[in-house]
Order: C-alpha cells, then sequence, then structure tokens
C-alpha cells in the first residue's frame, strides 16, 4: 500500500511539473484615480475596463498585476471601482502591492494590506513553470529584519522550483529598467540591493522578472535575466502608453508583447 501511495505522489508531481505551452497576462499600475480628474475617476476605470475585456479575450491561464492597484488605498470610490473591474477579470488573478497601495514598510502597513487584499506575496506553479512574487514595499522602505525574511522566503521558493521549465518573478518596483550600473532613485533598487536579487536570480535559473511602476515600459537583459517593465494600465509618464503585457510562454522560449490598450 505504501508503495502505490508512493507512485500516487509521484505521478501527481510529475503532473503538476509537466509542461504545456500557455499565455499570461501581466497589467501594472491600474492606479485608479492616478492623474484623474474625470468625475467618479470615470476615465481610470474605462482603461482598465477595455484592458480586462482585451485580456479575457485572449483567455490567458492567469491574469498577474504588478502593483499600485489604486492611486490613493485610503479612498473608498478608487477600491470600489478596482474590486468591480478585477471581479470582472475571466482568469485567475494575482496582486502584487504597489508603493500607492500602502505606504511605508512597517509591519503595521504590511499586515493592513494583508488585511484588505489576503497576501502581499506568492508563490505558485503553473504547466511546469513557476510565478513568484515578493513586495518591494518591504525592499524599498522596510526594515532590514522585513527584508531579510522575504529574501528566506524567496530563496526557499526559487529552491522548490528548481525542476520547473520557466521560473517568473513579479516585483513592483524593478530592480533596474536599462542597465545595472544606472543611477540610483526612486524608480529602481539600490547598488547593493540589485546585485543581491540578480545574484539570486542567477543562482536558481530566474528566466524574466517583470515589474511596473514607471508608467513606461522598459525591457533589458542583465546577466542572462531578462527584465521587463510593464507600463500602465492607467495614465503614463515619459513615453509611456497605456497597455499591458502578453506573455507567450512555448518550448522553445518565451515571447513577451506590450500591448496598447487604445
Amino acid at each position: 500500500m505504501k508503495s502505490k501511495g508512493l507512485l500516487l505522489a509521484l505521478l501527481l508531481a510529475a503532473a503538476c511539473n509537466r509542461f504545456e505551452p500557455f499565455t499570461f497576462v501581466q497589467m501594472s499600475d491600474t492606479q485608479i484615480g492616478f492623474q484623474d480628474d474625470s468625475p467618479s475617476f470615470c476615465h481610470s476605470e474605462s482603461l482598465m475596463r477595455e484592458a480586462v475585456d482585451q485580456a479575457n479575450a485572449l483567455r490567458p491561464e492567469c491574469v498577474i498585476i504588478t502593483g499600485d492597484l489604486v492611486d490613493d488605498y485610503t479612498d473608498p470610490v478608487q477600491d470600489s471601482i478596482f474590486r468591480v473591474r478585477l471581479a470582472g477579470i475571466e482568469a485567475p488573478v494575482y496582486l502584487v502591492p504597489g508603493n500607492h497601495d500602502y505606504p511605508g514598510g512597517t509591519q503595521e502597513k504590511r499586515q493592513a494590506y494583508i488585511a484588505q487584499r489576503g497576501y502581499d506575496r506568492f508563490s505558485f506553479k503553473k504547466n511546469g513553470c513557476a510565478f513568484i512574487s515578493i513586495n518591494t514595499n518591504t525592499i524599498k522602505d522596510g526594515t532590514e529584519e522585513m527584508e531579510a525574511e522575504q529574501r528566506a522566503w524567496l530563496e526557499k521558493e526559487l529552491a522548490a522550483a528548481g525542476k520547473c521549465r520557466y521560473r517568473f518573478l513579479f516585483l513592483h518596483c524593478p530592480i533596474v529598467r536599462e542597465s545595472i550600473q544606472e543611477k540610483e532613485d526612486y524608480f529602481n533598487f539600490s547598488m547593493e540591493q540589485r546585485r543581491w536579487y540578480l545574484d539570486l536570480c542567477k543562482k536558481y535559473g530566474v528566466d524574466i522578472v517583470f515589474s511596473g511602476h514607471c508608467h513606461q515600459e522598459f525591457a533589458t537583459e542583465v546577466e542572462g535575466i531578462r527584465l521587463i517593465t510593464a507600463g500602465p494600465v492607467c495614465n503614463p509618464l515619459g513615453h509611456g502608453y497605456p497597455g499591458y503585457n502578453v506573455v507567450k510562454v512555448g518550448k522553445d522560449g518565451i515571447d513577451v508583447a506590450y500591448t496598447a490598450t487604445r
């Protein structure tokens, strides 16, 4: 009986890790209310509605929203609009917190966000691939103890994904936008932080790091790791325009296409 149970467990594990081509969508910075003076934030709502409608037409395996869900986390109107549009997504959805979803990196604010949204990081496997997210508020604004705990959790999850075909990491703030040597600012990690996280990604074979935060799209590669920053669902900055990433995961590689919503 024990041998049959072990065989069943092995077969189930193999099925969970079996790779099949699929598509998923990355949205970022839905940020209801950002630069929006329209009545009841109807402009923000229309942008998110269009992104959701287009994503549903793709029938993706899942949708990942990489932070700044609303502009003002204390505004119940913004939160209500976000929740209504979120409910319209037909695929499973996973949320990553952004700096507008709770300011500062204290444990109390983190727990308040978790009480509101359910979690502040995730790890799951789908079609033989690993999907892992971390909370960059903890990295940018948190305490050393909070970041050390998250680093340990992340390394454990990456180690557990060793047999996956591809490994994806999801953040709000990018590690870097264009170069590991770029100047440290509001839109990237510190020099020490970027080096630590890139080394960890190399160690465990992370294929792509997805992020947002910048309200304009960037794509680069550092030491074999693709770093892709999505533009916003909401109003853009700089060269950006509203859109989302369509990610097609195939046996021979991964195609990421930033797609405009208008």
